[in-house]
């Protein structure tokens, strides 16, 4: 449930981005070297490696809410269907009757969920490795080949933008699904004859994604607020009005002007003839 619904969110996460990026395009001519293209790459392998290790975390928590609370709190449980009891062969069309070699549902339904456990436990350790690596190799590559210049750059902005609606969504949806999953397993009486489904991959995904939103949510934030620092405008005093006299204004007359022209520095040569 948590790769559906990621992959559901992502897909239209990027048509959006994508879209939005061709129309940013053709306005102000958007560069499309083999940088810009690397740039987009790099931005899109480090979300999908997130998407990845989220999904191997949400497994390895179903394999410990399991081995904590119980199988059936993760898987459901369907040990208190009562099958038809087995009974003799009988010619009557109106019995209903089951061979006498049936298996037991309730065993084979605990030896169902102890195998979901155990591959939730794979399939989460395989994941978190490889998600994490992966990641962790781009947001290297990325350091390297971009540089701290594209901390102010509409490529980055747009990814954080994209992790937060992607993961913003799925928690809204994956959290309050597995809250009530648990509250309905945990409260509502066990009636004979009904299913009662587990909290499966709803509430695992949900804790997981939250926390992964709230850090892109912060770096949105913080990056907005240092972004609207470096542009704070104040407000410049005009200058202060000159005196106002009477008459005319105090200017130098031509000959100190001509004085200051003339002016020759101590100790220099004079022509022939001038007066010292």
């Amino acid at each position: 449930m948590v790769l559906g619904v990621l992959a559901v969110v992502a897909i239209v996460g990027v048509i959006i981005g994508a879209i939005a990026l061709v129309v940013r395009g053709g306005r102000s001519g958007f560069d499309w070297t083999p940088r810009s293209l690397v740039r987009i790459y790099l931005y899109i392998a480090s979300l999908a490696g997130i998407v990845v290790l989220v999904v191997g975390l949400s497994s390895v928590l179903n394999a410990g809410f399991a081995a904590a609370f119980g199988d059936s709190f993760v898987y459901g449980d369907s040990s208190l269907i009562t099958p038809v009891p087995a009974c003799a062969p009988t010619t009557d069309p109106n019995v209903k009757c089951v061979p006498d070699t049936s298996q037991d549902f309730t065993q084979q339904r605990l030896r169902e969920n102890a195998r979901r456990r155990a591959d939730d436990l794979i399939r989460g350790v395989t994941f978190t490795v490889f998600g994490a690596l992966f990641w962790g190799a781009h947001w290297m590559a990325r350091r390297g080949v971009i540089g701290g210049g594209e901390t102010s750059s509409g490529l980055r902005r747009g990814y954080l933008m994209l992790g937060t609606v992607v993961f913003g969504l799925t928690t809204v949806v994956l959290l309050p699904t597995g809250i009530y999953q648990a509250l309905s397993y945990l409260i509502l009486p066990a009636d004979p004859g009904v299913y009662r489904p587990g909290v499966s991959d709803s509430l695992a995904g949900g804790l997981v994604t939250l926390p992964v939103w709230l850090i892109y949510l912060w770096l949105v934030v913080r990056d907005l607020r240092a972004e609207s620092g470096g542009r704070r405008f104040y407000r410049a005093e005009p200058p202060p009005d000159a005196p106002s006299g009477v008459g005319a204004p105090n200017r130098p007359s031509p000959s100190e002007f001509r004085r200051g022209a003339d002016a020759v520095p101590p100790g220099a040569p004079r022509s022939p003839g001038e007066r010292p």
